[in-house]
């Protein structure tokens, strides 16, 4: 499902029913989205792709992975995504779709996708948007954003205090389409009733902290309000870049 249209839906995964909601919003900078995001409750896969401001169009980049990802979707039988095989192959051809638009600068793309599986949650993930888990009501990152500020947090030793450029926040180390191979993330978590998982770009998470996305989780009761009401925040504080948020509750 692409990013200018809103998802509101559930389905059951053995005897736990799930709920999603996605929606995408411009926000009031940037001239058009180049956010993408992608929701099957028949598959239960849901993505975002986020196209890289700082290369050529990065529109070009986040649809291209999302429809490629739904082609792949659409090829599997009896729920066997192959995670690996879906992001190399999406690479590729946005690598080689990159030559052809832009030479040697190339376009870009971020990309985390969750393919909920019995009571398993599998994460393929390259890039900065991020997902989220709220458990018995604590909130744990699933994701690691593939930033230089990252980097080099990663590398700091206990007790360590650097101040780090904020564009350090915004510079990627790795994404989809600017080399032709890739590291992409795993991730399997198991899946309780219960869960509420959160997926945003970083319109919502660089924005909003992490303690402001663990209430607002807490307090919405409905994946559409938790969205909306993401999105919302992010536009009154500015609406410095394309927000996109897909919300799961699990029960």
């Amino acid at each position: 499902m692409m990013c200018s249209i809103n998802s509101d839906s559930f389905t059951f995964i053995g005897n736990l029913k799930v709920f999603s909601f996605g929606l995408s919003d411009r926000g009031k900078m940037r001239e058009k989205n180049e956010d993408m995001f992608y929701v099957d409750d028949n598959k239960r896969i849901y993505a975002i792709a986020d196209g890289l401001g700082g290369l050529p169009e990065g529109a070009l980049a986040s649809k291209l992975a999302i429809k490629l990802l739904g082609k792949s979707i659409a090829k599997e039988r009896h729920g066997r995504l192959n995670l690996e095989h879906i992001f190399n192959n999406i690479n590729k051809s946005v690598y080689l779709e990159g030559k052809k638009v832009s030479g040697e600068v190339g376009i870009g793309t971020t990309l985390t996708v969750i393919h909920l599986k019995r009571n398993f949650m599998n994460i393929a993930h390259i890039g900065d948007c991020t997902a989220y888990i709220c458990r018995n009501k604590k909130w744990r990152k699933l994701t690691s954003d593939h930033t230089m500020a990252e980097e080099i947090r990663s590398r700091l030793a206990p007790g360590d205090d650097i101040e780090i450029p904020d564009y350090f926040s915004h510079t990627l180390t790795r994404c989809i389409g600017q080399q032709d191979e890739i590291e992409t993330d795993f991730y399997k978590k198991t899946l309780k009733s219960g869960d509420r998982i959160l997926m945003c770009s970083d319109g919502i998470s660089k924005t909003l902290t992490d303690e402001e996305l663990h209430k607002e989780t807490i307090e919405a009761n409905t994946p559409e309000y938790l969205i909306r009401s993401l999105i919302k925040v992010a536009n009154n504080r500015g609406g410095p870049d394309n927000s996109t948020g897909i919300a799961i509750y699990v029960s």
